[in-house]
């Protein structure tokens, strides 16, 4: 905790025009488009192949299971494993192999894949058991396993909280599918407040954010215990702490669990609803494509697998020679150094910008405090940039660095324009190794 306290949010412009309330359009599953599936997680756990070169699949095929949690990786096209490609996976940091299946074009689906559960009597176990199955992971964009919340809860739980705010500048990928699935979005939300015998539902989204007030209070009418939320429009509000403090006032160290709350994306709720009452697990999932620097921003219904290169070319290419791509929104993900990665499932937009000039800017710390002032971790992240600068671990350890969000509102409020979010990130790396090594006063033995 800093001595200063903190704003903890700011608005931000969205840039969200770009594709607000454009027809979402499909990306073709034409009879020999490849889809890539890794075969390493996002954690660098290996996952299980579980079919072979020349092997044929359909629409949901079960072809992996991820080694670290179990949770099983499904086709999303129909045809034929063709092999193994060694490429960029954007999730792990690195080079992993992919297995490759070339679609036959048909998009026919696997029947009886999962078990198919009754929405008004489907009890807490059946519904946990039946998401694990099902292989949900938060869609926002972390990808946690979803079935590990609601799995031996040791904390009673007041509160099912449906985060479709959304506050990243530039996606709308989360509130298109809220205003096109609010029906699904809201019945998910009742298997999950089942799942954890919770006493409400509760889904947020940002103020003024039209029609979704009115979809959502149609959607709710014959559920009494989930109603909606709006929340103002202030970065990061979509973050877990902050969402929870604004809705509940409620403050947590570790997990919102620890305050009688339970967090999912609401598009990840929409999912849990399909693959336990409809038996359909994700295949597909809606992707923003939007920025500066890409010809024609649009909303993209893609199949999982499918290379970042083919959306940007559906979105109409890139604007000039050089851009920068990143995986997800522009304030939490990384610039990546090539389009060849492919669509995971919590992969929830592509941001292509045009490159700043920081020349124009101050090139050292003015020490104005901005970073701290704005840090919704209420840290110093300045102070975090400094230790690791000066390889001092054990004052990462007393500066809290591994609590770092990493929103990247202390880079965006810094006027000297210091990357001070990526060296807080590189602090949390850095000090979780030393830690593993026990070279930090709290891991050095007595």
């Amino acid at each position: 905790m800093n001595i200063f306290g903190s704003k903890g949010k700011q608005h931000i412009e969205g840039h969200k025009d770009l594709t607000h309330g454009l027809e979402v359009i499909n990306f073709e599953d034409n009879s020999g488009v490849k889809v890539y599936f890794p075969t390493v997680a996002p954690n660098n756990s290996k996952n299980e192949v579980l079919v072979k070169t020349g092997d044929s699949v359909l629409v949901g095929s079960k072809i992996m299971v991820r080694t670290d949690w179990g949770v099983p990786i499904f086709s999303s096209v129909s045809g034929v494993v063709v092999g193994v490609e060694r490429r960029h996976n954007s999730c792990a940091g690195r080079v992993t192999e992919h297995l490759i299946i070339e679609s036959d074009g048909k998009g026919e689906r696997a029947e009886n894949v999962l078990t198919k559960l009754d929405f008004e009597s489907a009890t807490a176990e059946q519904i946990i058991a039946g998401i694990k199955e099902a292989g949900i992971i938060g869609l926002g964009g972390a990808g946690f396993p979803t079935h590990v919340k609601y799995s031996g809860l040791k904390c009673k739980i007041d509160s099912i909280l449906i985060n479709g705010v959304e506050c990243e500048p530039y996606l709308t990928s989360d509130y298109e599918f809220m205003v096109e699935n609010a029906d699904e979005v809201v019945k998910g939300a009742e298997l999950l407040r089942r799942a954890a015998n919770a006493e409400e539902a509760v889904i947020a989204f940002k103020v003024k954010k039209d029609p979704l007030a009115e979809v959502f209070t149609e959607a709710i009418k014959n559920y009494p215990h989930v109603r909606f939320v709006e929340v103002p429009d202030a970065y990061p509000m979509g973050w877990e702490k902050t969402l929870v403090n604004q809705i509940f006032k409620k403050k947590y160290k570790s997990l919102p669990a620890e305050c009688g709350v339970v967090v999912n994306n609401a598009t990840t709720a929409a999912f849990v609803y399909r693959a336990l009452v409809e038996g359909r697990p994700i295949t597909h999932r809606l992707v923003t494509v939007s920025g500066d620097a890409v010809a024609e921003p649009r909303n993209i219904l893609t199949p999982v697998g499918v290379p970042a290169e083919a959306l940007i070319e559906l979105a109409g290419g890139y604007v000039g020679e050089e851009v920068i791509l990143q995986a997800g929104g522009p304030m939490t993900s990384k610039a990546q150094r090539t389009d060849q990665f492919v669509i995971q499932p919590a992969m929830n937009a592509l941001t292509v910008l045009k490159p700043l000039d920081y020349k124009k800017y101050a090139v050292e710390c003015l020490r104005c405090g901005e970073c701290t002032l704005h840090c919704p971790a209420h840290l110093q992240p300045v102070e975090i940039k400094l230790a690791l600068d000066a390889k001092d671990f054990d004052r990462l350890e007393d500066l809290g660095a591994l609590n770092c969000c990493e929103c990247g509102l202390c880079s965006w409020v810094c006027p000297s324009k210091i990357e001070v979010s990526d060296a807080t990130s590189r602090a949390k790396t850095m000090l979780r190794f030393q830690q593993s090594r026990g070279m930090t006063k709290s891991t050095k033995k007595k």
